[in-house]
This record gives structure tokens, C-alpha cells and sequence, in this order.
């Protein structure tokens, strides 16, 4: 919110509500879908009406909003979606508006908590259905323009999110990899015989493929969270045009990635995180229950995984023919001097689908999943060659703690590549 105020507000909205965002001080919202219109934004109806004074009269309904209504600030700010009168139909009719709970003279605007939405978990958010009942506001930025600035949010928010999914993944093993220590269930295979009547379920191989597995996601996406960051650094900072080419490259691509499949993970990694505790994993008392209610949404919101997968091949890759993916392959293959049989099989697929579109353009979004998944698995084979290759100068003990979920990687987590290579091949095959 306060990089969209920054970019895109007045002189008078930046130093109104500029410095208070940027602080917490007051929080702010996103205000995009409707009861009608989950992802299909182009269809909100939501009505913004021009007064004499030059500020615009809301009036419509929004649903989902995070935060829309709370005690937790002295006012909240609204940055809502709407559709001013002689607005082509579609998403390139809407504008962006703001205002605030509370106006500067301390009036009360005249928008509405109609509802604290009932959820499946996330319960410490209230998210809430607002109604606007010519609730006064600003514009931001310019008429018909106002997706192009509600995605500076947007965007930001999907790397956010992915960032989510790994902590959730990451809390989920640590709780599940913590009683795995201290549980005795059964004797473990090959193990002898001790003094306890039953070995430690962390000693058991299912157990161990389920942990180092999750912890295999974990780390690897850490690599791939932090080397985005610093992309988005050298976009902003870099003084070089083809670094910040390269840069941004990077960030189109591997962001709807991110986004998706850590999200994914979180709910099914934590799910399998749960299948350590065993009964005890179904109940509240070990928390292991919550993460698996909370980390679901993460699939849905901010854009679901399949609108990732779609913008990801779709939008981006199949738009240029391959040369953006094919030019971030060679990005990555100059940093580890080597590159995989699957990032080259990588580049084959992506020719191949580009080749069956031509024939039928429904082929890139029937395996935009499978290609979103063959491309994370290349991004995160990746990762894992930069912790293996700094693992030579690691005393013993760290790599002990390294090797196992490096193993569980190319054992458990690599070989999904054959299958959606397999399917791809299928459906490219079948035009």
C-alpha cells in the first residue's frame, strides 16, 4: 500500500496518509473482488461517481477484505477497485480510489463492515465484507489506470506470499521434526535392540522421508526467496541496463512459480508434517492442525496457482516464443557451469508446447499447471547445486545437517520432473 500511495497519489494524499502507512500507524486494505467477480476483476461493478469538489462517491460491494475492519489502528486506508460512469466495460474501466476510515477532520466515512466472514483459518485476520454507501474518496493515479496500480500491491503480495507458504512449511516440519525426537512408536528397521521397548519414530524411513523431504522445500526455497530479493534490489539500485534486464527477467518469471508451488507445499507438506503426529496430529493441543487450516488459502488468494501457471507459460513464455525462459536458463547455467538434463529437457517442452499452439491455443493452459511444476523443480534443482557446492568448505556437522534433505531432494522430490515431462508430451502430442 504505501508503494502504490508512493508511485501513484497526489502531492496532497501522499502527505496525508504517506508517512502513516509507511509506519503501521494505520493500516490499509485491498479492495478488489466482489461477490460476483472472485478473479474476473474486469467485471466489478463497484460505481465511483465525480463530485463538484473533484473527489468521486463510492457505491458497491466488496468481499475478502483482509483487514477491512479492526481496533488495531486509530483508522484503517481503503484502496478500492471501482468504475467511474463512461468506463469501457472490463478490467481497462477501472480506477483506483482511496479513503480513509476516518477522515482528517475525524468525520467517519460511509463505508460498512456488513460482515466478518467465517473461514477455514487464517481466524487472527478478520476479513470482512464491505459495503460502500457513497463512502467520499480520491482517485489514485489516472482514470482506467487503476489495476496497472493496484498490481504494485498485487505483485508485491505474491512474493509475500510465497514467503508465507515456506514459513508455514518450515514451522510444520519444525513442530512435526521436534516430536519425531521424543516419540517412541515400534522398532525401527535395522536397528538392534536397547533398553526402550520402542525406537524413536524420527529412526523410522517414512518418517525420515517425510521430514527430510519437507526440509528439502524449505531450504531450496529460502534460495530462491532470498536470491529474489536481490534481484528486486538490483532492479531498483543497478546502475547497469542489462543487469536490470536480467533482474527483472528473473522476478516475471520465477514470482508466479514462487508463489504457487511453496504455497502448495505448504498445505500438502504440512499436511504430511501432521502425518508424523498420528492421531495426535488431528487434535488443537499440538498445532500442527492449524498450519494445515491456515497455509490452505495461501493457494487461492492473491491470484490462485492456476492463474499463476497460466500467466507464468501463457502471458509470459509462450508471448516471446521461449527466449525469456531459454535466456533465464542460460542466467542460471553460468553461475553453476553446468546445466541439467532437466533444465535442457526444460527448453525442449517449452518449444514443443510453443510448437502445438500454433495448431491449438487451448494447449498452453491445459499443462500450464504441469509446466509451472517442471519449472520449479528445475529452479529448485538449482538452489539445491548452490548448497551442495558450498558445502566443501562446512565443518562435518553442517554437513550432516545439509545432506539428508539434499539426498531426499533428487530421491523424492526430482523424479516428479519425468512425469510432467510425460504429460506434457501427452497433450503436445494430441493436437
Amino acid at each position: 500500500a504505501y508503494e502504490c500511495i508512493k508511485h501513484y497519489a497526489s502531492p496532497s494524499l501522499k502527505e496525508t496518509y504517506l508517512s502513516k502507512v509507511g509506519t503501521g500507524e494505520w493500516l490499509a486494505t485491498m479492495c478488489l473482488t466482489e461477490p460476483h467477480a472472485g478473479s474476473d476483476l474486469g467485471l466489478s461493478r463497484t460505481k465511483a461517481t465525480p463530485q463538484a469538489d473533484g473527489r468521486y462517491t463510492l457505491n458497491g460491494t466488496k468481499i475478502f477484505i483482509s483487514g477491512g475492519e479492526h481496533d488495531l489502528t486509530d483508522n484503517i486506508v481503503h484502496l478500492v477497485l471501482a468504475r467511474l460512469p463512461d468506463a469501457p466495460p472490463g478490467p481497462k474501466g477501472l480506477s483506483l480510489f482511496l479513503f480513509p476510515k476516518f477522515y482528517p477532520n475525524g468525520e467517519r466515512s460511509a463505508v460498512h463492515c456488513d460482515r466478518i466472514e467465517e473461514k477455514m483459518g487464517l481466524h487472527g485476520s478478520p476479513t470482512c465484507v464491505m459495503r460502500f454507501d457513497e463512502a467520499v474518496s480520491s482517485i489514485v493515479g489516472e482514470p482506467g489506470k487503476g489495476l496497472s496500480a493496484m498490481f504494485m500491491m498485487m505483485n508485491a503480495a505474491r512474493l509475500h506470499v510465497a514467503l508465507q507458504g515456506i514459513g508455514l512449511l518450515d514451522a510444520a516440519w519444525q513442530k512435526a521434526d521436534a516430536y519425531a525426537q521424543e516419540r517412541r512408536q515400534m522398532r525401527a528397521p535395522g536397528k538392534g535392540k536397547s533398553a526402550a521397548e520402542a525406537d524413536f519414530i524420527a529412526e523410522h524411513p517414512a518418517m525420515r522421508r517425510i521430514l527430510d523431504t519437507q526440509r528439502a522445500w524449505v531450504d531450496a526455497g529460502r534460495v530462491l526467496a532470498y536470491r529474489t530479493a536481490l534481484e528486486l534490489d538490483l532492479i531498483k539500485h543497478s546502475p547497469d541496463a542489462d543487469t536490470q534486464a536480467a533482474a527483472q527477467r528473473w522476478c516475471a518469471l520465477v514470482t508466479p512459480v514462487m508463489k504457487s508451488v511453496f504455497t502448495h507445499q505448504a498445505f500438502h507438506g504440512g499436511s504430511d508434517c501432521l502425518q508424523v503426529f498420528g492421531g495426535h496430529g488431528y487434535v488443537r493441543e499440538w498445532g500442527i492442525e492449524q498450519i494445515v487450516r491456515d497455509a490452505r488459502v495461501a493457494m487461492i488468494y492473491e491470484g490462485t496457482n492456476e492463474i499463476q501457471a497460466i500467466d507464468l507459460l501463457v502471458r509470459k513464455i509462450m508471448t516471446d516464443g521461449g527466449q525469456s525462459l531459454n535466456q533465464l536458463l542460460d542466467d542460471m547455467k553460468v553461475e553453476t557451469q553446468i546445466e541439467t538434463a532437466e533444465a535442457t529437457q526444460l527448453r525442449k517442452l517449452t518449444q514443443n508446447i510453443w510448437t502445438a499452439t500454433q495448431l491449438d491455443p487451448s494447449v498452453g493452459h491445459r499443462v500450464a499447471d504441469d509446466y509451472l511444476r517442471a519449472m520449479a523443480l528445475v529452479l529448485l534443482q538449482w538452489a539445491w547445486q548452490r548448497i551442495d557446492a558450498n558445502l566443501d568448505q562446512d565443518s562435518p556437522e553442517l554437513k550432516d545437517r545439509w545432506h539428508s534433505p539434499s539426498k531426499a531432494f533428487r530421491q523424492w522430490v526430482l523424479p516428479e520432473f519425468a512425469m510432467r515431462r510425460h504429460i506434457i508430451e501427452a497433450q503436445c502430442a494430441a493436437t
